[in-house]
């Protein structure tokens, strides 16, 4: 797993966008049938904002070798749910994989991690996806370091 932040070119391509987290099928190591993974993306800092998450299964996740392996879902989370900032979806070569956009901005009042859930199908274990990879596009505002690098403003009168 990747994650970085968006080079200037790259964050005026994709407007409003900070970071870029990239999952592949080796990150996939989750062995048990029907078993969920999640992967912690980063940690989020007191008062840290998450503004927007987008999802996008650059490469679809796929089985080379099962065709009948065809659905495991992708949602973006943090300590409140799974699927708190994005909802989850289909992010399966065989199945029909879409994109996943979370809007609702979210100001965290405590430390917390932005997650990353990956659901199995039934009967089928992450493990055993060969091929993918998802991208996990977000805008993470830290005002607090902007804040702090800013030159103080006099606060008293004289």
């Amino acid at each position: 797993m990747i994650v970085r932040k968006l080079s200037t070119n790259e964050a005026a391509e994709t407007p409003g966008f900070t970071h870029l987290g990239v999952i592949t099928a080796d990150d996939l190591t989750q062995g048990t049938a029907s078993a969920a993974q999640s992967i912690t993306l980063c940690a989020l800092k007191k008062y840290d904002v998450i503004l927007r998450v987008l999802g996008v299964p650059f490469v679809p996740f796929q089985n080379t070798l099962d065709a009948a392996f065809n659905s495991d879902t992708v949602s973006v989370g943090d300590g409140a749910g799974a699927a708190s900032l994005a909802a989850a979806v289909e992010a399966n070569a065989n199945g029909s994989f879409g994109r996943s956009l979370g809007s609702t901005a979210k100001l965290y009042t405590a430390a917390d991690n932005l997650i990353v859930v990956v659901n199995s199908m039934a009967a089928k274990s992450l493990s055993s996806i060969n091929r993918g990879e998802y991208h996990v596009f977000f805008a993470l505002n830290r005002s607090d370091e902007v804040s702090n690098a800013l030159a103080r403003a006099r606060i008293s009168k004289t």
